[in-house]
């Protein structure tokens, strides 16, 4: 749970960051969406979880995915671990806002992105070609993904290929709608240093957080995907029920495709979770 939950918002925005990521959305609160849900059903308490990502509630999202206990402990680590982030982690988030919140951040980025876009094109068809195997077996060997699901993971990795195949992902105008959206994003995080992360309350962090959540869909946006689209396409059926044990059928849409899994929870302290 430490290594989980250990500076949580701190790791959503240096990865958001590292990764140019997007745009904040609105970062509505989840809470009156989730009021209308029968979150005592197994498939009520699944689709909190999805109202949570679709509004960019982190805490709420948190909230929904763990019990009490997981969840104030995962508060108590925060407020311990925020108190000191490395100086390695100082440095790279001050240099990443710097780049980011400079005037004409964007004409900058995309001088600094431009032979890196020109060589990227010149291989992706080599990797694209050499990919779908590479990740068809990796994910087959894996052990971390259930045997069930591995045929949905393969499915899921084709398609982002095929995609990205019949896209012009690396192109200037697409790589300079990523980029301002990384720059609106670092702008609305209005942070210049983590140290002013200690001077937060655990709702301020997930909040910031919550703006790196948007931002997250914003860049995938750039790229032509959309993460609500996805999740709003979420469909439940099949709930079965024995105890404090559920399973399910989700089914989804992604690049066109429709994905089906197993889905299944637990409830713990009188609260339906999924079942990792």
């Amino acid at each position: 749970m430490k290594k989980q939950f250990k500076l949580f918002t701190l790791a959503l925005i240096i990865a958001l960051l590292q990764a140019c990521g997007g745009d904040s959305a609105s970062g509505s609160s989840a809470a009156n969406v989730i009021a209308k849900l029968d979150t005592s059903t197994p498939d009520g308490a699944l689709m909190s979880v999805v109202e949570s990502i679709k509004h960019n509630d982190v805490k709420a999202l948190m909230q929904a995915s763990m019990s009490q206990e997981m969840f104030d402990k995962a508060v108590a680590e925060f407020e311990n671990a925020k108190m000191s982030p490395s100086e390695s982690d100082k440095a790279q988030f001050a240099q990443m806002m710097g780049l980011l919140t400079a005037d004409g951040a964007v004409d900058q980025l995309m001088a600094m992105a431009a032979p890196q876009l020109e060589q990227a094109r010149e291989q992706l068809p080599m990797m694209l070609m050499m990919g779908k195997g590479m990740a068809s077996s990796a994910i087959q060997a894996s052990a971390d993904i259930p045997p069930e699901q591995k045929d949905t993971a393969t499915k899921a990795v084709n398609a982002v290929m095929d995609f990205v195949g019949e896209n012009d992902i690396l192109s200037e105008e697409v790589t300079r709608k990523a980029i301002s959206a990384a720059v609106a994003t670092a702008k609305s995080l209005n942070m210049k240093s983590l140290d002013e992360l200690q001077n937060m309350s655990f709702d301020d962090a997930m909040a910031k957080a919550g703006i790196v959540m948007g931002g997250v869909k914003n860049i995938m946006g750039a790229y032509g995907i959309s993460l609500d689209d996805v999740l709003g396409s979420i469909d439940v059926s099949d709930v079965q029920t024995s105890g404090d044990t559920a399973t399910m059928k989700m089914a989804y849409k992604f690049l066109g495709e429709t994905f089906k899994q197993d889905v299944k929870m637990i409830k713990k302290d009188g609260k339906w979770i999924a079942d990792k």
